[in-house]
């Protein structure tokens, strides 16, 4: 159960989209997680600064990118550096390398979605950013292909989450292993699959 920051009320989440039927489906899949929850809706820049500095704080915020006045995400650190304690999970069709970087380099930034992601993935990330987990990035699972080289389910679990945004540290902790052991499984992915960094581990075609 999803318990507000403030007693006695229910947890408030900020939805910033400028399309009326995603945040349809954003609430029903936030009503299905979390039961009672008090919604600020926003489809601009300018609402979502609004909703974010309503009081009580909002417990919660799914902001997607591309709404007027956010600049394709340019915009987003000025709006989270004034509320830096509402967790922000960033909902996007802009997946671009330096795009995600720079969204997830931002300290209330726990999770970024791609909007091709389904909804058991949304809320995977939404849980954990209400957690105060940081999940990074969520992009569409990809149909599982039998490698030529299988890997073992050890180094499979490892590859999926370097394709997560992961980096060895994150892996360890999140497998209860060292680094070290984290970065000797690596050198043995890279082996295995032939590829020489992290980008080309994460999506290489096991086709192929």
């Amino acid at each position: 159960m999803f318990h507000s920051a403030h007693t006695g009320l229910p947890p408030t989440v900020v939805l910033a989209e400028d399309h009326a039927v995603v945040r349809d489906g954003l609430k029903m899949l936030l009503l299905n997680l979390f039961g009672d929850t008090r919604f600020l809706e926003a489809d601009d820049a300018a609402s979502l600064k609004k909703a974010l500095a309503t009081r009580p704080g909002p417990d919660l915020a799914l902001i997607d990118l591309n709404m007027p006045g956010m600049d394709r995400g340019g915009g987003l650190y000025d709006i989270v550096q004034a509320h830096p304690a509402v967790p922000v999970v960033v909902v996007s069709a802009v997946t671009t390398v330096d795009t995600v970087r720079r969204c997830l380099n931002l300290p209330s930034v726990y999770a970024f979605v791609s909007k091709g992601a389904n909804a058991e993935q949304m809320g995977q990330a939404i849980l954990a950013a209400q957690k105060g987990i940081r999940f990074g990035l969520v992009e569409p699972l990809k149909p599982i292909q039998q490698p030529n080289v299988p890997l073992s389910p050890r180094l499979e679990e490892v590859r999926n989450l370097v394709r997560r945004g992961m980096s060895n540290k994150a892996i360890a902790e999140q497998l209860g292993i060292s680094e070290g052991t984290v970065k000797n499984y690596m050198s043995e992915i890279f082996k295995l699959l032939n590829v020489s960094n992290r980008t080309q581990a994460a999506g290489v075609d096991d086709g192929h």
